[in-house]
C-alpha cells in the first residue's frame, strides 16, 4: 500500500478490535483528554467520523461486481489489487437518494467486525486529532434491542484545540476552508452497517443524533 492512501496518523497493522471500540465509545481506562484520531468523510450534506484504527487505506472508487445471493447490505464486491472486498454503500444504508458517483468519491478500506470491508462514502475529508472529552453521547436508539447506529458526536461548536493532523501525499481529502466554523460529525458505528436497520431507522437515528445528542 502506498503511503499516500494511508490515512496520515494511523498505526500500521491490523487494529485489536476492542481498540477502536473504546474510542469510539469515549470510555475507558485512558484520561478524558487524552487525544484520539478519527477519520472524517461525508455522505450526502452530513460528515461523519470513525476511529482512524479502523481504516486500512483509502482508495478512488473501483468497479463494483454484483453477487448473486450476497446480504442485503451488500453491493457486490472489489478487486483491490488482487483481494476480493464486499462493498458497502453508506448512501444507500442511510436511505438516501441514489447520486452518480464523483471525482470525490472514495472508498474506505475498513476493518468492521472481523472482516474487511469497502465503504462507499462521497467524500473523505481529514484525518482530525480531538481530545476524548470533545466526543458528546448521543441520544440512544429508540428500541431497546436496535443497533446503536451513532455512538457520540462531535463539533458544532468552537473548533478543538487539538490541532489537525497534517502530513505530505493526502489527495484523498478534501481540505475544509480555514477559519470555518467546525461543524457536527456524528460518529458512526460501522458495526452497525451491517444489521438489519431501515431506511426509515437510519433517518431517525441521524436526526436525533445531529439534533439531539445527550450530554457526556
Amino acid at each position: 500500500m502506498s503511503p499516500g492512501n494511508r490515512p496520515h496518523g494511523r498505526a500500521r497493522g491490523q487494529p485489536d478490535e476492542a481498540g477502536p471500540e473504546r474510542v469510539e465509545a469515549a470510555a475507558g481506562p485512558h484520561p478524558p483528554d487524552s487525544i484520539v484520531e478519527l477519520c472524517a468523510f461525508r455522505v450526502g450534506s452530513e460528515d461523519y467520523v470513525v476511529d482512524i484504527r479502523r481504516i486500512r487505506e483509502v482508495v478512488p472508487l473501483l468497479p463494483i461486481r454484483p453477487v448473486p445471493r450476497a446480504p442485503e447490505f451488500v453491493e457486490g464486491v472489489v478487486n483491490l489489487r488482487g483481494e476480493v472486498i464486499p462493498v458497502v454503500d453508506v448512501r444507500r444504508r442511510f436511505g438516501l437518494p441514489a447520486a452518480p458517483p464523483t471525482r470525490k468519491t472514495r472508498l474506505l478500506v475498513a476493518h468492521v467486525a472481523g472482516r474487511v470491508l469497502a465503504l462507499v462514502v462521497d467524500a473523505v475529508l481529514e484525518v482530525v486529532r480531538i481530545p476524548r472529552s470533545a466526543i458528546r453521547a448521543a441520544p440512544p436508539p429508540s428500541g431497546s434491542e436496535a443497533p446503536r447506529l451513532f455512538l457520540g458526536v462531535c463539533g458544532g461548536e468552537a473548533p478543538p484545540a487539538a490541532p489537525r493532523a497534517e502530513g505530505p501525499g493526502e489527495p484523498w481529502a478534501e481540505s475544509p476552508a480555514r477559519g470555518a466554523p467546525a461543524k457536527l460529525r456524528l460518529l458512526l458505528n460501522v458495526k452497525a452497517l451491517l444489521q438489519p436497520i431501515g431506511p426509515e431507522e437510519m433517518a431517525a437515528a441521524r436526526e436525533a443524533a445531529s439534533g439531539g445528542e445527550g450530554a457526556p
